[in-house]
């Protein structure tokens, strides 16, 4: 049961707001209630997202989500090192401005043109290209780089398109990480669909691999066979990556089993990657290297 007015149902609020709602000091002293944050009150334990968004009774107009705090809320995906939880929350506001100093609050003064910062949720964030960006100097590879700016194209689900990612780099130019997004830019598509396919595929090119083609159609008269995470047409060589529910689900086991077969049928080389490939792909990189060879004689 509900132990406030309706308007501070759900959701985080400052203690101001509830005074001004009639809700006295002794409720919000309340052992029922949660403290995310000094001054911030809410009738649930926040975790995850609604941590961050429960910061946003304490956000001056000024501050905006920045970082890796914004990529979180954005969807783009993070290594487990920087996911695995949301705290300290990175909040930038404009160089010059007096900035935020909180506790879990992690403070920046940036440099931003106004068209790079957007709402979301209720919350000023970096825009989704320029939170891009600002994750080449957050400690991510090139190949997680890349995985996030997949995620941003993704052709089934996008937040943006190439030309927007180019033109917040472009504003970008010439601050820490800009070689980076540099070597990443021309790597971006918008037909992975998985941050593992997306640093495999790096992996072969920085090994010095052909560029694989990702999820592209084999077709064979004019019937659909296969859509290979990475493939290499005229060799025909393909990699697939196989995630725990290929697996684990029975019926998507028989179903590769099946799909695997008729590719081999037509003379595909068919290479399967798993978990411990992705951590580790110098033994996959042999395997394909070798496939490869074998084709051009």
């Amino acid at each position: 049961m509900h132990s406030l007015p309706p308007q501070l149902w759900n959701r985080a609020f400052g203690v101001a707001e509830a005074c001004a709602s009639g809700v006295t000091l002794a409720q919000l002293r309340s052992p029922t209630l949660a403290h995310p944050f000094w001054g911030v009150r809410s009738e649930f334990e926040a975790s995850g997202l609604d941590l961050i968004r429960a910061f946003a009774p304490r956000m001056p107009e000024r501050t905006f989500l920045y970082g890796t705090t914004a990529a979180l809320l954005h969807g783009l995906p993070l290594p487990p090192r920087f996911s695995h939880s949301v705290l300290p929350l990175h909040v930038g506001v404009p160089a010059g401005q007096r900035r935020v100093n909180a506790r879990d609050i992690r403070a920046h003064h940036i440099s931003i043109n106004p068209v790079d910062v957007t709402a979301l949720d209720g919350l000023r964030i970096t825009s989704v290209e320029r939170t891009w960006c600002d994750l080449a100097t957050a400690g991510l590879s090139l190949a997680e780089l890349v995985a996030a700016g997949d995620a941003a194209l993704w052709r089934r689900a996008p937040k943006t398109e190439l030309v927007r990612i180019r033109a917040a780099t472009a504003r970008y130019e010439g601050r820490r990480g800009s070689r980076l997004i540099r070597d990443a830019l021309p790597l971006l598509t918008a037909r992975s669909d998985s941050p593992p396919e997306s640093e495999l595929r790096v992996a072969f090119i920085l090994a010095g691999l052909p560029e694989p083609l990702p999820n592209r159609a084999i077709h064979h008269r004019g019937k659909l066979v296969a859509t290979p995470d990475l493939s290499w047409p005229e060799f025909l060589v393909l990699v697939e990556y196989e995630g725990e529910h290929h697996l684990t689900d029975a019926r998507q086991w028989a179903y590769d089993i099946e799909r695997y077969a008729r590719l081999t049928e037509l003379g595909w080389t068919v290479i399967r990657a798993t978990a411990a490939d992705y951590r580790d792909p110098a033994s996959l990189i042999a395997r394909v290297r070798r496939a490869l060879a074998s084709t051009r004689h």
